[in-house]
């Protein structure tokens, strides 16, 4: 009660409605200029909240998580351009109905829907979080190894559809995370000398690397190639009446319920969570013409997007593994301020629980409204011309790199992640794997071994214990679907090729 009460109190505070204000503010234009999104951010942003309270710091990353989630949606409305890959099929109904002068109505149902969402999350968040968390502390070692691997094979496997290159992803996300200090025997291992390792590669430097430098080398590329296209549309307000609230009202609830449930499965998220609520809505409005400016093809998918925030926070607080590259990030936050995410965080830190809980719910209110008042004027920030963002990204990546340890040495690591990132994505390599492994080997490894401990080195431990049984087999199942899918999608194929 006394977490409860102290959460009540920080986000009726002063500075914690300047920190949802802020964040909603900041994600708007993250999520709206095309190339960036949450992870990026958040990412840029975490160095400069370390004077502030974790509660605080938690509260505006949350909220730049939820309004970057529909950020994304404004430049796929206005310039069938999505700022972040999960407002893809925003863009399809989003930009016709911008093309026949309907972007204010495109831009509301929008903004109403993903505000929908994320409460239906919060909510769900809210609700499910600390059951799981007490169950979850009946968790033995070899049941926290299996959970860890089953989220990272979840995610390996349903990355860019190539289960090879997300494997490859997580190795190399492993290997990064074996560098330091040796948990067991106290021995330095792949330093290579360099005192500035001893601790493990910095994981906020990393990902700043991964994510904010490899993008910025990505949109200054793509500066050189071709221009940002003109907003021709003009944003007035983007209020929905009575009437639209009535007619789209079901499809924001099933998209949001959609998003939720995908969201908590690790490694699926917004990206799919949005075409599988378009796809029901449209399956179950025939008589609809979607794809040519229906305002439900704006609603599902948004409140769909929206609503993975909350459930992609679920298996984070519960269990301490992370669903998507966004909430891997947000536990550099929780890890630079000396604490780990999982179910101990409800003991250690009820109040910042209470705060993450709460905060979802509030950032979702408060993207409506800053969204409301502000966005006409927002709009107009997707004509930045992409060498401008490219500076400022570097600008910022360089800083805040720098401002976390004080070290040149850290600057150097960034650029360098920034290159392999930026390798990875000409290459179509996914980076989620890499930055979950980051996150996931120290538990991965830590349980492992400590497991082999408790069972005096016997590997039986594993298939013993119910809980390891059971996600080791998930993870079985999550690696052998894709290739199950490949050999029907490619038997299909040849038989289809054979009758012709």
């Amino acid at each position: 009660m006394s977490g409860l009460l102290d959460a009540l109190s920080i986000l009726a505070s002063f500075q914690g409605l300047l920190a949802l204000v802020a964040g909603a503010a900041i994600g708007i234009v993250v999520g709206a200029l095309p190339g960036l999104g949450p992870s990026i951010g958040i990412s840029l942003l975490i160095p400069f909240t370390y004077n502030l309270s974790p509660e605080l710091s938690m509260l505006l990353l949350i909220s730049l998580y939820v309004a970057a989630e529909y950020g994304g949606s404004v430049s796929a409305i206005l310039l069938s351009t999505p700022g972040t890959a999960a407002a893809a099929a925003t863009a399809v109904d989003g930009y016709e109905m911008t093309r026949k002068g309907r972007a204010n109505e495109a831009l509301g149902v929008s903004l109403s829907a993903s505000m929908i969402g994320g409460v239906v999350g919060g909510i769900a968040l809210l609700t499910l979080a600390e059951p799981l968390a007490r169950i979850a502390l009946q968790f033995g070692p070899a049941g926290y190894f299996a959970v860890a691997l089953f989220g990272l094979t979840s995610v390996a496997a349903l990355s860019s559809g190539s289960l090879i290159k997300g494997l490859l992803g997580a190795v190399l996300g492993l290997v990064v995370a074996f560098v330091g200090i040796d948990p067991i025997s106290g021995l330095p291992r792949f330093t290579f000398g360099y005192y500035q390792l001893y601790e493990g590669v910095p994981f906020l430097t990393a990902l700043i690397g991964l994510f904010a430098v490899s993008e910025a080398l990505v949109i200054a590329e793509s500066a050189v190639k071709d221009g940002r296209p003109d907003v021709t549309a003009k944003v007035n307000h983007v209020f929905l009446k009575a009437a639209e609230w009535k007619r789209l009202a079901g499809t924001m609830l099933s998209g949001s319920v959609i998003g939720t449930l995908l969201g908590i499965l690790p490694g699926v998220g917004g990206n799919i969570a949005c075409w599988v609520a378009r796809d029901y809505t449209s399956r179950r409005n025939p008589g609809l013409k979607f794809g040519e400016g229906e305002s439900k093809g704006v609603a599902a998918p948004e409140s769909a997007n929206n609503a993975t925030v909350g459930g992609a926070l679920v298996p984070l607080l519960a269990l301490g593994v992370p669903g998507s590259p966004t909430t891997a990030v947000i536990v550099g936050a929780l890890i630079m301020h000396g604490l780990n995410p999982g179910p101990d965080l409800f003991n250690q830190a009820p109040g910042l629980v209470y705060t993450i809980l709460f905060g979802v719910i509030a950032s979702s209110i408060a993207l409506y409204i800053v969204g409301s008042l502000t966005l006409p004027v927002m709009s107009r920030v997707v004509r930045l011309p992409n060498s401008v963002i490219a500076a400022g990204i570097m600008a910022f990546a360089i800083l805040g790199a720098f401002a976390l340890r004080n070290l040149t040495f850290d600057i150097w690591i960034t650029l360098g992640f920034g290159f392999v990132g930026y390798v990875m994505k000409k290459l179509s390599f996914p980076v989620a794997p890499v930055v979950l492994a980051m996150v996931l080997g120290y538990l991965i490894e830590m349980n492992f071994r400590s497991a082999l401990v408790t069972s005096q080195g016997s590997y039986a431990i594993f298939v013993t214990d119910p809980i390891s049984l059971l996600f080791l087999l998930l993870s079985l199942v999550s690696l052998l679907l894709p290739v199950w899918r490949h050999w029907r999608k490619s038997a299909r194929s040849s038989l289809g090729t054979e009758r012709s």
